[in-house]
């Protein structure tokens, strides 16, 4: 009995130890205020963040934090229907459908090479601003809330991004053009079994230009808790390892840079390579990206190093249009 009782807290032990030794990135927040002010020193400060660290956030937003917390509450209650319900609502993908509801259709490199299904997050995608091609589910009243926050999020960051004017290497970007697609989150509580795939989401970039995300809220048997410290987003640059972006404050939006993005700008700002690590203990994740993108038929000619990869259509300094560079980086991850 001594023995075991021993054991258990040594095993105690080295899981805090594990867990208090977790490096976290020192996340650059700026005030709403300043950034609509057009202060000059937290503009530049806002691209250094980009340009460094690939991620920056932006606190204070009116209206932002009450709408994210109504629309986690209205996101969990659909995420409570039985699956068969949910499922009305899934788009046909093998039709080029992806509006909807959605889950166990990507597939993600764990860091020893192999490929897992993502089958522990589930999601549901729209259009931003709110089209007639949206599907919205009649058991909840989800289109309300998801417009409500979105509206705040695609307008902060068409702000954002003029602000610090990411292109400034000669590709046009139509901004007055740009549209969102936002992908409410639900990651699912985890089992000792589901925990041999540490991650709910693996290492990839956004293909986009850039997203907006929102803090994730976390439950357990419907109660809000702290983010474990085990848990969250992590993200990296360059070679550097992954950090966990400590951002619990619910009054911050984040916004990190997608490999379009990278290719516009001839990577003078570097795309955001993230996973995000699961939660031990029966607890849910619940968060909202808003993925910014130009038109489909947008055309850069970019020198960057991104444009030597095949996805790119064409030789470097040669056009590739977005819808390409769309198409083909979803093939990546989705599972066939």
């Amino acid at each position: 009995m001594f023995t075991k009782t021993i054991i258990a807290f040594c095993a105690l032990f080295s899981a805090a130890f594990c867990y208090a030794e977790v490096e976290k990135l020192d996340l650059d927040i700026f005030n709403y205020e300043d950034v609509v002010k057009n202060d000059e020193a937290t503009i530049v400060k806002m691209r250094k963040s980009l340009l460094e660290k690939g991620i920056a956030g932006i606190r204070g937003v009116p209206g932002y934090k009450e709408a994210a917390a109504k629309f986690i509450e209205t996101a969990k209650a659909f995420s409570m229907l039985d699956e068969a319900t949910k499922n009305q609502y899934a788009p046909n993908r093998h039709a080029g459908e992806f509006l909807g509801y959605e889950i166990g259709a990507e597939k993600f490199k764990r860091p020893d090479g192999s490929w897992v299904v993502d089958d522990a997050k589930a999601s549901y995608y729209f259009f931003v601003p709110d089209k007639a091609e949206n599907v919205w589910p009649k058991e909840v009243d989800l289109q309300k809330d998801a417009n409500a926050i979105t509206s705040i999020m695609f307008s902060v960051g068409c702000d954002f991004f003029r602000k610090v004017d990411l292109v400034k290497s000669g590709c046009y970007l139509p901004l007055d053009k740009f549209y969102g697609v936002a992908r409410m989150l639900h990651y699912r509580k985890q089992s000792d079994v589901t925990m041999n795939n540490p991650y709910w989401c693996g290492a990839h970039f956004d293909h986009g230009l850039f997203t907006a995300l929102m803090p994730a809220f976390y439950f357990v048997n419907g109660e809000q808790v702290s983010e474990p410290e085990e848990a969250g987003l992590f993200v990296r640059t360059g070679d550097k390892e992954f950090l966990k972006v400590d951002a619990n404050d619910p009054d911050v939006m984040l916004f990190q840079v997608g490999e379009f993005g990278q290719l516009a700008t001839n990577d003078d700002i570097r795309a955001t390579e993230h996973r995000v690590h699961k939660a031990r203990g029966g607890i849910e994740r619940y968060t909202l990206a808003v993925f910014f993108d130009p038109p489909m038929d947008t055309v850069i000619h970019s020198n960057s190093v991104l444009a030597e990869d095949s996805r790119y259509g064409a030789k470097p300094g040669e056009g590739c249009s977005f819808i390409q560079w769309h198409l083909s980086s979803l093939k990546r991850y989705l599972v066939d």
